[in-house]
């Protein structure tokens, strides 16, 4: 029993083991794994899945690869690089990659988190009006995720919210455009309004536009000057007039 553990010690301090990298990669597409340090003097290069499951063994004597089941025509190596491509990810490819050389002692050379994602959804981005025109609320939606931002005039709330599986779903303003932005670490799409949208429903005043009401009331002030013209003129004539007959009568 002492003679077996001492030998697992003995083979644990022989293998000498790097970092993972975290690598996040659409579906459908294709990830390269490199080997992240100088790989030693070797018999055989096994790049392995999930610490179990062979992915390909190259022997270094014959220069020959050797591929396991269950990737089919989408996994390639580069025999000088030993680098290993794979092609038409799918979320079933997602897990721990590992690049062992093995000699007298085993060496991690590449340890690889890849994580295979849909691409996300197109964002929604909407506004309501209150009974203040100028007070209007943005809502920014993207899947399972929405922000609501507050805007009076030209002026918005920026808001973000990220879910624990790293989806975010942002609303900024970028010059005179509103942005809501639905994204994850392989994707983005993301729904705009234009500034000058707002605008319209919030009559500025400040900005040489006019509302309905302040219309109304120079509309009604043009009236009431033209009626006093009219009048003084009318005035005027009758008393002309009137003076004209008294002129004569005398």
């Amino acid at each position: 029993m002492a003679m077996t553990l001492q030998l697992i010690f003995i083979l644990s301090t022989l293998i000498s083991v790097t970092e993972s990298s975290d690598v996040f990669r659409v579906i459908g597409s294709s990830v390269q794994l490199d080997t992240q340090r100088p790989v030693p003097k070797f018999d055989e290069l096994i790049w392995v899945f999930n610490g179990a499951k062979n992915v390909l063994k190259y022997y270094a004597e014959l220069k020959k690869a050797k591929q396991y089941p269950g990737y089919g025509d989408r996994v390639e190596f580069n025999e000088e690089t030993y680098s290993l491509t794979v092609k038409n990810l799918q979320k079933t490819d997602s897990g721990l990659y590992e690049a062992k050389a093995a000699d007298v002692a085993v060496t991690v050379v590449a340890e690889y988190r890849l994580s295979v994602l849909d691409p996300v959804e197109a964002p929604v981005l909407t506004l309501q009006l209150s009974r203040d025109t100028c007070n209007i609320t943005l809502t920014c939606r993207g899947h399972d995720l929405s922000v609501d931002s507050n805007c009076y005039k030209k002026t918005c709330e920026e808001k973000e919210v990220t879910s624990p599986g790293g989806v975010t779903l942002s609303l900024s303003v970028s010059g005179s455009t509103i942005i809501c932005n639905h994204s994850n670490p392989v994707s983005w799409k993301k729904d705009v309004l234009e500034m000058r949208e707002l605008k319209l429903h919030c009559a500025d005043e400040g900005e040489g536009s006019v509302s309905p009401s302040a219309g109304v009331s120079v509309c009604l002030l043009k009236i009431v000057l033209y009626s006093i013209s009219l009048t003084i003129m009318l005035s005027a004539v009758i008393t002309v007039h009137i003076r004209e007959r008294l002129t004569k009568s005398s």
